[in-house]
């Protein structure tokens, strides 16, 4: 089924997400009104040790409650590629450096209202640093290392339910941990 585009208006705009009201014709000639909301885009990097991986727990407002997730964050307007936001957000909720990253493929987190992507990354030759946080989740943010296999049985539980973190991990393992599901390093 084909839809076209009749029109659309722009219903609200914050700091980072555009919200709008589509109106379309459908392939069977009717028309439907959908909602969407417009995101720059964002990034998740799975800091990767040899049997172990580094999670930030912080709080995430919408669903009101700490979430134990892998550093992430949007695009900005200055970033040169997916990969330096990845070093950035890598840095700044950790205090971590990577010597490569490795690209795991991109993710359409929900599809369905918005056309946000997330391209996710493991970072590999990992070095310590100071944490650099940015914004107050992040200020209280606890950064912890735990054993891959740990990470997978708390998937299972339900204790590791963040999308972007769940697929990084299944993607990395799946791919035996060498190198990505395309062997990609930037």
């Amino acid at each position: 089924m084909s839809f076209r585009l009749l029109g659309v208006r722009n219903v609200g705009r914050g700091s980072i997400l555009t919200y709008q009201r589509l109106h379309l014709r459908t392939g069977e000639g009717t028309t439907v009104v959908r909602d969407v909301i417009r995101h720059r885009g964002g990034v998740g990097v799975l800091p990767v040790w040899d049997e172990e991986v580094t999670l930030v727990s912080q709080f995430r407002v919408a669903v009101g409650t700490d979430v134990l997730e892998i550093p992430a964050g949007k695009l900005e307007e200055g970033d040169l590629s997916p990969s330096e936001a990845a070093s950035r957000e890598l840095w700044e909720e950790t205090g971590l450096r990577a010597g490569r990253l490795v690209d795991l493929g991109e993710i359409l987190p929900s599809p369905g209202y918005t056309d946000e992507r997330i391209r996710l990354f493991a970072a590999r030759d990992l070095v310590w640093g100071e944490r650099s946080p940015d914004g107050a989740e992040e200020r209280e943010a606890r950064v912890v290392t735990v054993k891959t296999s740990h990470a997978l049985e708390m998937i299972e539980s339900g204790r590791i339910r963040d999308a972007k973190t769940v697929v990084a991990l299944l993607r990395w393992v799946g791919t035996d941990g060498v190198g990505g599901l395309t062997g990609r390093s930037t």
